[in-house]
C-alpha cells in the first residue's frame, strides 16, 4: 500500500434521507400536523419545477406554521425514524475519537433533537422563529439549496479542521458540493446517479454498520485521495 495514511477527524452527516429515514424534515412537520394534503406539497411542486425559490419556498411553508406552539410541533417528533443502527454507529464513532456534525437544509426542531440524541458536535440547520413560544411565521435560512459546499468549508474552518480531513455521508444531489469538498465521500441509500458519480464509495445496505466499516477500514488503510491506484482500491 503506497502513501501516506490520512488521518479522518471528523465525519459530516446529511440528515434528511441519510441519519433519518424521511426524505424533507419541512415534509414530515407538515404531515404530523395534518397539513402536507393542504398547500404545502403545492408549495414543493412548485419549488422543484423552478416555479418559485428556494427562499420563497421556505417562507410559504413557514407561514403555514405561524401562531403553532413550538412545544406542541416538537412533541410530535418524539419517535425519529432513523436509519437502521444509526445510534450504535455514531456512538462507535465518537469512541473512535471522530468529531460529528449535522449539515442539513432541514429545520432546528428536528435537526437539534437528532443532534442531541446521537451526541453530535456541530449542527448547521435552518430555523423557525419562535417568539414567546409560538412560532412566527418567519424562517432563518442558513442553508440554502445548493450551498452546502460552502457551508462544508465554513464549518471546517471554525473547527480547525482541513477539509482533506473530513469524512462526508449523504444521500442527494443537494449533498454534491459537500461530498466534492471531503477528504472522503460516502453515498447512503442515494437518490441521486449524480452523488453516486462522485462519490468514493456507495452503501449497498441501508444499515448504517456499512458506513461504519468502511469509515473504520478507511482510517486505518487508506493513502490520500486522488493519488495513482486509490479509486481502483474501492
Amino acid at each position: 500500500m503506497k502513501g501516506k495514511v490520512k488521518r479522518y477527524k471528523i465525519v459530516v452527516f446529511d440528515m434528511d434521507g441519510t441519519l433519518t429515514q424521511h426524505v424533507s424534515s419541512w415534509q414530515l412537520i407538515h404531515e404530523k400536523l395534518g397539513m402536507w394534503n393542504e398547500d404545502a406539497c403545492h408549495y414543493q411542486e412548485q419549488f422543484l419545477k423552478g416555479k418559485i425559490s428556494y427562499r420563497k419556498f421556505c417562507v410559504l411553508d413557514a407561514q403555514r406554521w405561524k401562531g403553532l406552539s413550538a412545544a406542541e410541533i416538537t412533541s410530535h417528533l418524539h419517535a425519529i425514524p432513523y436509519s437502521k443502527n444509526v445510534k450504535s454507529t455514531l456512538r462507535k464513532l465518537k469512541k473512535l475519537g471522530f468529531k460529528l456534525a449535522i449539515i442539513s437544509t432541514g429545520l432546528d426542531l428536528l435537526a437539534f433533537k437528532v443532534k442531541n440524541d446521537l451526541a453530535i458536535d456541530y449542527c448547521i440547520c435552518n430555523k423557525l422563529e419562535v417568539r414567546n413560544g409560538r412560532l412566527t411565521g418567519r424562517v432563518k435560512i442558513d442553508i440554502a439549496h445548493g450551498e452546502k459546499g460552502k457551508i462544508f468549508k465554513r464549518l471546517l474552518k471554525q473547527a480547525g479542521i482541513k477539509p482533506r480531513e473530513a469524512i462526508f455521508v449523504g444521500d442527494s444531489a443537494t449533498d454534491i458540493p459537500a461530498a466534492k469538498a471531503a477528504g472522503y465521500a460516502i453515498a447512503f441509500n442515494a437518490l441521486d446517479s449524480g452523488l453516486t458519480e462522485i462519490a468514493d464509495y456507495t452503501c449497498r445496505t441501508k444499515d448504517f454498520r456499512e458506513v461504519f466499516n468502511r469509515i473504520k477500514l478507511i482510517g486505518k488503510a487508506y493513502p490520500l485521495k486522488n493519488q495513482a491506484g486509490y479509486k481502483g482500491m474501492l
